[in-house]
């Protein structure tokens, strides 16, 4: 358990991290039209972080771990990240970038042709946060599956 909560505050930091370089890059203003596209590339860090986490909480003598305990470590560490995801994303959206959710909903009323009622409904923070979290626990979940599978088979 203490390893969910260990590499959960990590995979929640690394959210936190990765939305303060998008701001930084210009990602969330000037080049906020490659924003999505680049934003998929976080998929490497945080499968990284849950086959760290998974491994980290099973065998070390290089033998794969069983299905089950790999897949429930992986749903320990998604539910702490899940937890964790709508502070991460008020204390952004708050303090480190306020303008955030105002760009992304131009954005989307400009380009994507989105009714600006409906962009800001859907860039408001509350739905942003329930919407960040929901979408945290489907991928921490269908990540963590598969890589429960992928170290079951290598325990055969």
């Amino acid at each position: 358990m203490l390893n969910a909560i260990r590499y959960g505050i990590l995979f929640a930091l690394a959210i936190f991290l990765w939305a303060v370089a998008e701001t930084v890059l210009g990602l969330h203003n000037r080049y906020i039209q490659y924003h999505e596209y680049l934003s998929y590339f976080f998929a490497v860090p945080s499968v990284g972080i849950m086959y760290w986490g998974i491994r980290a909480s099973g065998s070390t003598q290089g033998h794969g771990m069983r299905f089950r305990k790999a897949f429930v470590t992986g749903l320990g560490i998604t539910a702490v990240v899940t937890l964790l995801c709508p502070v991460v994303w008020y204390v952004f959206c708050t303090f480190v970038n306020p303008m955030f959710l105002d760009n992304m909903a131009r954005h989307a009323t400009e380009t994507k042709s989105m009714p600006p009622l409906l962009a800001t409904q859907r860039y408001a923070l509350s739905n942003y946060i329930y919407i960040s979290a929901f979408s945290t626990a489907v991928i921490g979940s269908i990540i963590s599956l598969v890589i429960a599978v992928i170290m079951d088979g290598r325990r055969r």
